[in-house]
Order: structure tokens, then C-alpha cells, then sequence
């Protein structure tokens, strides 16, 4: 099985239509045709539903994505011994929102320093959803908070850094009589403000509850309400006049969800090392 092929279907289905794999890969919509025929051929199954301009993978096709990203990854990273670990290919990291605002710029610095030949993608996203997508081999690792449950016996979740969790206000002289803005209690890091919220105040009066940290800061900035946030590094741009007050005791932790098998591959390695290159907040 050529593996050009391979990877001509995956961009097809990352793109969702064979024009746009044809533009990322720079090769002519025609000659991708021409590629997926070829291996639907040699294995004897339909692996692409057409629907006008767009297409999708049918059953079989998605019974057997795992197996061929990992044929992929295989044959990167004999590449990268052979070429003595220089890292070549796609390397798509899930992030949540603050995460990207923080830090996106620093490690497209640091890939791009240390390894120009890797072609970083961003895959923005909650936690949760973040978490679902490793685990379907959609991306290769993400940048998530903690997660409060217990990971499947695949998967693992090394902290990178804490942020302190703590009450933001507007600067007014009447902010601690405004009514919360939430940061939504199905989140992972919202759960952790909300209970420290209900801790100090059992009853708190809400205006509006939401998981866009990015949003809630600006509304507070606004003097709209006061809310309980993480303190991520950027939050002082969506806030600046806006007072924030550390909770002694309580953060949200941040760090890397990556898959067990991948736990010493160079990829990994390289993240690491690009979002810690200036430390945490």
C-alpha cells in the first residue's frame, strides 16, 4: 500500500473535500482522485461518500483510520531516524481557548526554529471534546485542564502549569453587589471555580453562565458582572482595568493529554519543549 495514498485520503477527510486536500498538498484535484481509486481498488472497499462538493468517509473507511494514521506515524518516524531525528509531516495539537491565546505563538516560534520541516496544525476545542478526538486518533495530542475522571488505560495527562483560580471584578466602587458570571459548570475548570465560588458564597446570584472565559473576562471589563476564572496568562488583555484576587488553595491545572504509546515519541518532545521554553504563569 503506497502511503502517499494514505495520506491523500486523510487530508480528503481532514479537509472535507478533495479541492481543498488538492491546495494543502499541491498536487492537482484529478491526480487525488486518481490516488483514492487506486486504493479502494486494492482493498476492495468504497472508502469515500461523495455529497455534491463534499465528501465523507463511509463505515468502512472509519473502521480503519486508526490503523492507517498509525501506519503514518510509523513510517514518519522511521523517516526521522534515518534523517537522525530530524522531524518531518503533520503534527495536529488540540488546544482549549486560552491555551491557543497563550501559547500558540510561542511554539509556532519554537517549531519553526527546531523543527521547520513539521507542519503544525491547531485544533481548537473544550476538554472534553479535545479528550474524544485523541482517543479517535483525530489529533495527536492536546494542550487540555486536568481531567477530573479517570483516563482510559491509553491515554495520559502530564501537568505543564497551575493557574491561580480567583474572583475578578470590574473597578467599580459597586462590583462586589454584581451578579456572577459563570464559567460554565460542565467544564472541567469550571467545575473547579464554581466550587470554589459556592464555598465563599452558597447562593450566589448569576447573570449568565457560559464556557468562554475570553467573553466572561471582557463582560467584567465591561462592568456587566464579576466572575471566578482561572487566571491564564493573556487574561489581563481581555481585562485590563479589571481587579483580579487569588484564591489561596485553588488552581487550575493545565498540561499535555497524549496517548501511552506516544509518551517518548519526539513530538511530544518538542511541544513540551516549546510551550515551557518561558515557563508558566
Amino acid at each position: 500500500m503506497d502511503t502517499r495514498f494514505v495520506a491523500s485520503l486523510l487530508a480528503i477527510i481532514e479537509e472535507g473535500s478533495i479541492a481543498a486536500a488538492a491546495r494543502r498538498s499541491g498536487v492537482t484535484a484529478s491526480a487525488l482522485s486518481q490516488r483514492i481509486s487506486a486504493l479502494e481498488a486494492e482493498l476492495g472497499v468504497t472508502l469515500l461518500r461523495r455529497e455534491g462538493r463534499m465528501v465523507q468517509p463511509t463505515h468502512a473507511c472509519r473502521s480503519v483510520l486508526p490503523r492507517l494514521r498509525a501506519m503514518l506515524r510509523l513510517e514518519q518516524d522511521l523517516r526521522a531516524d534515518l534523517r537522525g531525528q530530524r522531524l518531518a509531516g503533520p503534527l495536529r495539537v488540540g488546544a482549549i481557548s486560552t491555551a491557543l491565546g497563550d501559547w500558540a505563538a510561542q511554539l509556532l516560534r519554537h517549531l519553526h526554529h527546531a523543527a521547520p520541516d513539521v507542519d503544525l496544525r491547531f485544533v481548537p476545542g473544550t476538554s472534553p471534546g479535545l479528550m474524544a478526538l485523541l482517543e479517535a486518533e483525530e489529533i495527536d495530542l492536546a494542550l487540555v485542564v486536568e481531567p477530573p475522571l479517570s483516563l482510559p488505560k491509553s491515554l495520559r495527562f502530564q501537568q505543564m502549569f497551575q493557574e491561580h483560580v480567583g474572583l475578578l471584578r470590574p473597578a467599580l466602587d459597586s462590583a462586589s453587589t454584581l451578579p456572577y458570571l459563570v464559567y460554565s459548570r460542565e467544564a472541567w475548570g469550571g467545575a473547579i471555580c464554581w466550587s470554589a465560588l459556592t464555598a465563599r458564597e452558597p447562593n450566589p446570584s448569576v447573570l449568565v453562565e457560559m464556557d468562554a472565559l475570553e467573553a466572561l473576562a471582557q463582560m467584567v471589563e465591561d462592568g456587566v458582572g464579576q466572575a471566578v476564572l482561572p487566571a491564564w496568562r493573556s487574561l489581563a488583555r481581555h481585562a485590563p482595568a479589571a481587579r483580579f484576587t487569588a484564591w489561596p488553595g485553588v488552581y487550575r491545572s493545565i498540561g499535555l493529554l497524549h496517548r501511552l504509546r506516544d509518551q517518548d515519541s519526539p513530538f511530544l518532545t518538542l511541544v513540551r519543549e516549546g510551550i515551557g521554553q518561558e515557563g508558566g504563569p
